[in-house]
């Protein structure tokens, strides 16, 4: 992947280098950053299962823009978003509901959504395509896959 976002050991124990900050690699995640991850995981399932969740991302809207088909992934990130109180727009990067079909570019339809939301999840077929977007937007985006495999 290259992208301008750095890879390598930035996301950390410490909670505020998680916040604002894109994932595209497991290689930003340091070791005492995954122990957080696993930790606050495990809390969101303790949560989920004894209240169903909570209103802590109220207000808050994520992107989900699949060029790619995905039932799990996709409907992994839009439950997690719905269970924190917030909400979810969804673009179907092949189908109906995204401008590509029009010949809209990929940069171009990320910077049309960050008007509108906090956050985009994003899959992609072309190897390194999360990562350019990445580079040049101005909300965190999550990568949700992005090439073969």
């Amino acid at each position: 992947m290259n992208s301008g976002v750095d890879l390598t050991d930035t996301l950390n124990a410490d909670p505020a280098t998680w916040k604002g900050s894109s994932l595209l690699s497991v290689t930003q995640i340091t070791q005492d950053g995954l122990s957080l991850l696993v930790k606050t995981a495990k809390e969101m399932k303790i949560l989920v299962r004894e209240k169903g969740g909570d209103n802590r991302l109220a207000h808050r809207l994520l992107a989900t823009v699949f060029y790619e088909a995905s039932t799990r992934t996709s409907c992994s990130f839009q439950a997690a978003m719905k269970r924190l109180g917030g909400d979810v727009i969804h673009v179907d990067g092949g189908g109906n509901t995204s401008a590509s079909k029009k010949g809209e570019s990929l940069s171009d339809t990320i910077r049309c959504l960050e008007c509108y939301v906090d956050m985009t999840v994003l899959r992609h077929p072309v190897t390194g395509s999360i990562g350019s977007v990445a580079e040049k937007s101005l909300k965190p985006v999550i990568n949700a896959g992005d090439g073969v495999g």
